[in-house]
Order: C-alpha cells, then sequence, then structure tokens
C-alpha cells in the first residue's frame, strides 16, 4: 500500500471509486472541488490517496490555500466534510496520519479534517487539537406523506399550506438572471452573518453551471417575483442544504421552510436516507427552526494542528 499527495487526479477515477462508499458526500466528489478551484484564485486540489499498485483504495480530498510563501491545508474548508473514504480502517488511519504530516511541514501553518464520520473512536495523533461539532440532519424514513405529517411541527405545516394558497410557487431557477437575483437577496441578507458570507457570487454560478451534477437551486416566487432561494447538494445517500437567501417581504409566508420542504421531497425522489440541514452554531433561532422540520442532532469532529508562533499571531 502506498499513500501520496496526488494534484493532478483524474475526476473519473474519483467517481468511479466514491460512487462505491456508501458515507461519502456531495462534498468528496469533483464536482464540488472544480467549483471551489475555479471560485478561489488562491485554492489548490489535492488528494491523499491511498494506491495498491494502480488501484486506488483510498482517497481524502484537500485544498491547499496559499497564504504569502506558506499554505494552509483544510479537507475542507468552510467546515464542509472531508473525511478520508476507503473501506479498510487502516487505510483511513494511513491517509489521516499523512495528512497530518503535511500540516506539520515547515511550509503548512495549519490544517483541519471535518471528520463527519467520526464520533471520537478515531485514533488520532497526541498533537491534534480535537473539537466536536453539531448539524442537524433529517433521517429520511418511509414517505415524504410520513415526514410531512410527523416530523415537521404543525406551525410550519400551516405556514406551508398558507404560503401555496397564496399563491407562492417553488421551482427551480432556470437562468443566469434568475441566479443573479437570488445572490443579490442572499448577499443582503448575509451582511450580519459574519465568518466566510457573503460567498463570492462566482461560487454560486458555477454550482449552477453544474446543476446536472448533483446541484438543485430552488427559488420560491410570488406572482413571477423572486422572494428567495436555496442551494442543495446531493449526492449518494445524503442531501445537504448549503446556503439560503429569502427576502423580507418573504417572511409572511415562512418561504424558508417551503423550500427546505421540497428539497426534502427532492431527497426522498431520489431515494436518499438523509437531508442534512448544516450546523447552527450559537444561533438558537436557527436551531428552533431546523428542529421544528425534523432535524435531529448529529456530531462530528474537527481535528486540527496549527503552528504556534502562526496561532500567537492570529490571536493578536
Amino acid at each position: 500500500m502506498k499513500v501520496a499527495c496526488e494534484k493532478d487526479l483524474r475526476p473519473g477515477e474519483i467517481t468511479r471509486f466514491i460512487n462505491r462508499i456508501s458515507h461519502a458526500t456531495f462534498f468528496h466528489t469533483p464536482t464540488w472541488m472544480e467549483a471551489l478551484t475555479a471560485s478561489f484564485s488562491h485554492f489548490r486540489p489535492c488528494w491523499v490517496t491511498s494506491r495498491e499498485g494502480t488501484d486506488l483504495v483510498g482517497i481524502m480530498p484537500c485544498i491547499e490555500i496559499s497564504r504569502g510563501p506558506f499554505i494552509s491545508l483544510w479537507s475542507l474548508p468552510f467546515g464542509t466534510y472531508g473525511n478520508p473514504l476507503a473501506r479498510d480502517p487502516a487505510i483511513y488511519d494511513a491517509i489521516l496520519t499523512a495528512f497530518f504530516d503535511r500540516v506539520r511541514s515547515r511550509s503548512c501553518l495549519e490544517g483541519c479534517a471535518y471528520l463527519f464520520d467520526a464520533t471520537g473512536d478515531r485514533k488520532l495523533p497526541a498533537d491534534v487539537d480535537v473539537t466536536n461539532r453539531e448539524c442537524r440532519i433529517v433521517r429520511l424514513e418511509g414517505t415524504f406523506e410520513d415526514y410531512w405529517s410527523t416530523k415537521i411541527s404543525k406551525k410550519r405545516r400551516q405556514g406551508c399550506n398558507r404560503a401555496e394558497k397564496a399563491g407562492i410557487e417553488v421551482r427551480v431557477l432556470l437562468d443566469d438572471k434568475e441566479v443573479e437575483e437570488f445572490y443579490r437577496i442572499y448577499r443582503l441578507g448575509s451582511k450580519g452573518w459574519g465568518g466566510v458570507h457573503p460567498y463570492p457570487f462566482r461560487l454560486f454560478m458555477e454550482l449552477f453551471r453544474r446543476r446536472d451534477e448533483g446541484v438543485l437551486i430552488l427559488g420560491g416566487f410570488k406572482e413571477g417575483k423572486l422572494l428567495g432561494g436555496h442551494i442543495n447538494l446531493y449526492f449518494g445517500g445524503m442531501a445537504h442544504g448549503w446556503q439560503a437567501g429569502v427576502s423580507a417581504a418573504s417572511h409572511q409566508y415562512d418561504l424558508g421552510s417551503l423550500l427546505v420542504i421540497h428539497a426534502v421531497k427532492e431527497a426522498f425522489r431520489r431515494g436518499m436516507q438523509v437531508y442534512n440541514l448544516g450546523s447552527s452554531g450559537p444561533h438558537s433561532g436557527l436551531l428552533f427552526f431546523k428542529e421544528s422540520l425534523g432535524g435531529e442532532e448529529y456530531n462530528y469532529l474537527a481535528a486540527s494542528v496549527r503552528k504556534r508562533w502562526w496561532g500567537w499571531l492570529r490571536r493578536r
């Protein structure tokens, strides 16, 4: 078995391998990697791989981010999941060890891996800082009608029914102009969110251009006017609600809930097992919103290493 960092892996080889791994997510796909690197000029793709001969038996997607003469290494940036994919636990551990060996190199300031499939039982090096992260997931059991009647709160169901009676139409965005309007709504609404927001417009467009590869951007319309949208990512057994933006005029229709419910319905149609509502951070209102749509708590790990002097400089 040979473990290495590869920078020119063929998309077809990645896709063939991850299609055989049941817990692979959209964030492991070449589609996500291509959208990121096309949108951020200082992002460089790489993969920590394990091979038996020429056969790929394990993989971990990474992004190198240029910081002058240094880099940081993320699997993956923006808190998206980049855990190794391998059927053999020994291969998984070998890939993760190689990742942190790379992070400890002189040229790397810091690195982090978001291990969505890990709940504390993975063997991590002693110098790795491990923190717990949360998200809310909807388990897609039974039929969509079961989800509608048993997992969504009565208040949400009533709000969605009122919205549809008021003439709110939910459909996929059809062209660049509609994506531009959605991004305008998102950008205005996300100014106070902090963190990485707002994402650049180009990332929204790169995802829209890959809408035949698991990307679904839904919009809510009232008399032909877009009131908000929601980006959803589908792969394997899991769908992800990634980014949303709704206008003030949409609040009376509870459009945010309606968009999620339509996205969940699509996940049922595709035969998926989980719809991931993402992390809520310290926002209790967002947490309540997700739980009212059937979200259950799921915990995973963020494993990171940072040069001490870089950490001190960032704190300053």
